[in-house]
């Protein structure tokens, strides 16, 4: 008899305990779901430097598509309470766990972070699309420089039997990398688009800095450990490639005033994990003393002195520090350049890319097509002083941007 009851009362303290975790269970969604409606919403989200999910629009058609439900699930996401807390949560958790991929980035060998490469799917349009460009374009030389990212230079520090690795190592892959989907467009490439392939330049600068180490290794990083873009230095890697082409004699770095600018930047890789364990960057920017700048912004109509802007160094978008984030048209004149003008059609990969140019040319002029919808090729016909014509962009997120649709 006292058996059963002490069985009963093992059974009715299970009870209590069960229901105590419902409760508490129930209580947490209630708290979140009522804190999810009343919180503010945000368009913006400056630690992911993008624009997050609007609310979709209730229609029959939205939801016959799954569009409505799939639209539901992707701004609750961008707006759940205390979401960046719980990101680095789970970073740390999957991190300690032994993870060497966390949401479509790797944890490199060397600590830095690489975005994993995605396989494209829109190649075809690329081709096309550079290729109106050049037999639009009249008069002026034509150069394509497209840019691998750390995924393909840094491939010795992925994480051993990723993905990427392995397609890197295996030529007939299903999975092509960044290099022969480059070498895919360059071979479709009219003759008048003169290619231009730096992949080389950087991969020999990646393995001498491997093997040097040290302070030099640092300095002459070639992509940054916790964003997409390359480094100032990559940047000057990649211009060194372009005056070979161009038939210039690069200038060399020594000539350029170095500045530190930022020691505690984190970039967009960054943002996918949200774990301070990662650290930060710093950001090099290289000026010539003898520039005679004036710079101007098509859309904001604003007129300055530098193609720098500083204010960004205290916002967590540190990269905008370059070019003064993005613009539609950016026209740059050097008075200390008498005559030659360049036009950059890009991503914003050639933010930091562009300053080098400035000492080739009196003036540079700067598209991006995201936002720029005059069409570049008719500006360029316009404009009998341009004399090259440099599309820049880089393999990791040319997939995706919607500028490529009016490059020409």
């Amino acid at each position: 008899m006292e058996d059963r009851k002490h069985t009963d009362n093992e059974k009715e303290k299970i009870t209590i305990t069960d229901r105590v975790v419902v409760y508490l269970v129930c209580a947490m969604i209630l708290c979140f779901g009522i804190a999810f409606f009343v919180t503010p919403k945000k368009e913006f989200s400056e630690s992911e430097n993008r624009t997050l999910a609007k609310a979709p629009e209730f229609t029959f058609e939205n939801v016959k598509s799954g569009r409505f439900t799939d639209g539901i699930g992707t701004y609750a996401a961008d707006h759940f309470p205390m979401r960046d807390s719980f990101l680095s949560i789970m970073t740390e958790t999957e991190r300690l766990s032994g993870r060497k991929e966390i949401n479509g980035v790797y944890l490199a060998q060397d600590g830095s972070l690489i975005e994993v490469y995605d396989a494209p799917v829109n190649t075809e349009k690329q081709i096309t699309q550079f290729a109106k460009l050049a037999q639009n374009v009249e008069n002026a030389q034509c150069y394509l420089m497209l840019v691998p990212t750390a995924v393909s230079i840094y491939e010795d520090r992925l994480p051993e039997n990723s993905p990427d690795a392995a397609a890197q190592k295996i030529p007939e892959s299903n999975r092509p990398t960044q290099r022969q989907t480059i070498d895919r467009i360059y071979a479709a490439m009219p003759e008048k688009m003169h290619t231009i392939q730096v992949a080389d330049l950087l991969k020999a600068d990646a393995q001498w800095t491997l093997q040097a180490g040290g302070e030099d290794a640092a300095a002459r990083r070639l992509y940054y450990c916790t964003d997409h873009h390359w480094t100032t230095y990559g940047a000057y890697v990649g211009y060194q490639e372009f005056c070979l082409a161009a038939g210039l004699e690069p200038e060399a770095l020594t000539d350029y005033a170095a500045e530190v600018v930022s020691e505690d930047f984190r970039g967009t890789i960054y943002s996918k994990l949200n774990d301070p364990y990662f650290g930060t960057d710093t950001i090099i920017s290289y000026s010539n003393p003898d520039w005679k700048l004036t710079v101007e912004y098509s859309d904001t109509k604003g007129v300055t002195d530098t193609i720098y802007n500083p204010e960004y160094l205290s916002q967590k978008d540190q990269y905008s520090y370059f070019l003064n984030n993005i613009h539609p048209m950016v026209t740059i004149t050097n008075d200390a350049v008498s005559d030659g003008a360049i036009a950059v059609v890009k991503d914003s990969y050639a933010n930091c890319f562009v300053p080098f140019l400035l000492n080739h040319y009196h003036t540079v002029y700067v598209f991006d097509t995201r936002y720029y919808k005059g069409g570049p090729s008719k500006f360029i016909n316009e404009h009998p002083d341009i004399t090259d014509v440099l599309v820049l962009y880089n393999m990791n997120t040319i997939d995706n941007d919607n500028g490529i649709g009016g490059i020409y």
